[in-house]
C-alpha cells in the first residue's frame, strides 16, 4: 500500500485543525444585544412585539381619599356621633367613587353602630352612600338582605323595614340580593310541599315588588307562586305581568305513567284510565300520570277534569337553571304548583287559575285514594 510522505500527513492535519476552528467560529450563536429578544428556535418563528407603554405603566393607584377612606370610616365606627369624624368620611367618601374593598367591608359595623331610625342619622346617611357605590361582593347592604334570608343574624331580630332599606339602598349589590331572595324565599312557596321558613313570607312581601321593579324575578315563579298560594300569595298577585291570552285546549304530545293514559285525552268522556297512588321514583315529577307539552305552552290558563275519585293536579313549570326541583333525568329545573283538588264526583270539574302559569311542561295527575277512574282531561292555553 502507497505511503504519503510525512510532509504531506503534516500540512493535511493543519488544514484540518483551520477548518474546525472555522466552522466553530462561523456556527457560534451570536449573544443578544441588550434589550432585544434572542432568536427563537428553527420552526418556531414568533414575532415579539415590544411591550407597549401601557404594559410598562405602573397599575393605576388609589387617590388620595380613597386610600384615607378606611381609616375616615373606621373613625366614624368607633364614634358614630362625632361631627368631624362624620364629615372627614363624608368628605372622603364624595371624592372616591369606587371605595375600596376594605372600606366596604366597614359597612357592616357602621351598620350595628348606626341603626335604622325613623329620622336617619348622619351615620346612617353615609352607610347608605357607601352601599350604593359598594361592588355586589363586597356590599354590606347587600349582605344584610343575605343574611336576613339564610338564617338571620344570631341575637337580632330583623323588621322587614330593615331589611327592605338595605336592598333599597343596594346599589350595585341588589340583583345579587334579589337573587338570594329569590332562591331562599320565592321558590319554597312555588312548589307543592315546599319547606317554608315563617320569617320569610314577610320579608317577600316587603321585598319582593322592589326587585319586581328592575326584572330580577323570573316570571314563571311568580306566576307559580300566585297559582300555589292562592289567597295567601298577597302583594305578589300585583306582580304577575303576564295577562291570560285567547286560548284553546291543547292536546299532550307525550303520556306517561299509565298505559292507556291517552284515554284520558281521546275526548270521549266514556273511556278513561285506572291510576293508582303508588308513589314511584318520579313522583314528584310524574305523579301517576304526567301529559307533557313539547314545546312548553306559553300559557296555561284552566284545566278541566272529570275523574270517579279524589286527587289533585299539578303543573309542571319550568324554571331557570340551579332554582326548584331538579329532574336529572331531562336536565331541568322546575315548580310544580297544585292547580286544584278535585272531588272525584264523576262530572265536569274546572280549576280555575288566579293567573295564567307560564312556561308549562306537563300536567301531572295525583290520586288520593288507592285507585280512582280518571275519564277526561282538558287543558286550555296557548303555545
Amino acid at each position: 500500500m502507497r505511503r504519503f510522505p510525512l510532509r504531506t500527513l503534516i500540512l493535511m492535519v493543519l488544514a484540518l485543525i483551520v477548518f474546525v476552528r472555522m466552522w466553530i467560529i462561523t456556527h457560534k450563536p451570536k449573544e443578544p444585544q441588550p434589550g432585544k429578544s434572542p432568536p427563537s428556535a428553527p420552526g418556531m418563528q414568533v414575532d415579539v412585539a415590544p411591550p407597549s407603554q401601557a404594559a410598562k405603566a405602573p397599575s393605576p393607584t388609589l387617590s388620595p381619599d380613597c386610600r384615607a377612606l378606611e381609616r375616615a370610616l373606621d373613625a366614624v365606627v368607633r364614634s358614630p356621633d362625632d361631627a368631624q369624624a362624620l364629615a372627614e368620611a363624608q368628605g372622603r367618601l364624595e371624592a372616591c367613587p369606587e371605595p375600596p374593598a376594605r372600606a366596604c367591608e366597614l359597612g357592616t359595623a357602621l351598620d350595628v353602630r348606626a341603626p335604622l331610625t325613623p329620622a336617619a342619622s348622619p351615620a346612617r346617611e353615609l352607610l347608605r352612600t357607601l352601599c350604593q357605590r359598594c361592588p355586589a361582593q363586597v356590599n354590606s347592604c347587600a349582605g344584610f338582605v343575605g343574611r336576613a334570608f339564610m338564617g338571620g343574624i344570631p341575637g337580632r331580630r330583623l323588621e322587614p323595614a330593615e331589611v327592605r332599606w338595605n336592598l333599597e339602598n343596594a346599589g350595585p349589590g341588589r340583583a345579587s340580593a334579589c337573587s338570594m331572595m329569590v332562591r331562599a324565599a320565592l321558590v319554597p312557596v312555588a312548589v307543592t310541599g315546599g319547606q317554608v321558613n315563617p320569617a320569610h313570607p314577610p320579608l317577600l312581601t316587603a321585598l319582593a315588588p322592589l326587585c319586581a321593579q328592575e326584572g330580577h324575578l323570573p316570571t314563571a315563579l311568580v306566576h307559580a307562586v300566585v297559582v300555589q298560594q292562592g289567597t295567601k300569595a298577597g302583594a305578589l298577585n300585583g306582580l304577575t305581568t303576564t295577562r291570560a291570552a285567547t286560548s284553546s285546549p291543547i292536546a299532550p304530545q307525550q303520556i306517561t305513567g299509565a298505559e292507556a293514559g291517552s284515554h284520558a285525552f281521546d275526548g270521549n268522556e266514556q273511556s278513561g284510565v285506572e291510576l293508582s297512588n303508588g308513589v314511584t321514583e318520579r313522583w314528584e315529577a310524574d305523579g301517576a300520570l304526567r301529559a307533557r307539552f313539547q314545546p312548553p305552552l306559553k300559557q296555561l290558563t284552566q284545566v278541566r277534569v272529570r275523574a270517579k275519585g279524589p286527587g289533585s293536579l299539578r303543573a309542571i313549570v319550568r324554571s331557570p337553571k340551579g332554582l326548584g326541583l331538579e329532574d336529572k333525568e331531562r336536565g331541568t329545573f322546575f315548580v310544580n304548583p297544585t292547580l286544584c283538588h278535585f272531588k272525584g264526583s264523576g262530572r265536569w270539574e274546572t280549576c280555575s287559575l288566579p293567573a295564567p302559569l307560564v312556561d308549562v311542561e306537563a300536567l301531572s295527575v295525583f290520586p288520593r285514594q288507592p285507585k280512582i277512574s280518571l275519564y277526561e282531561l282538558e287543558a286550555s292555553g296557548t303555545r
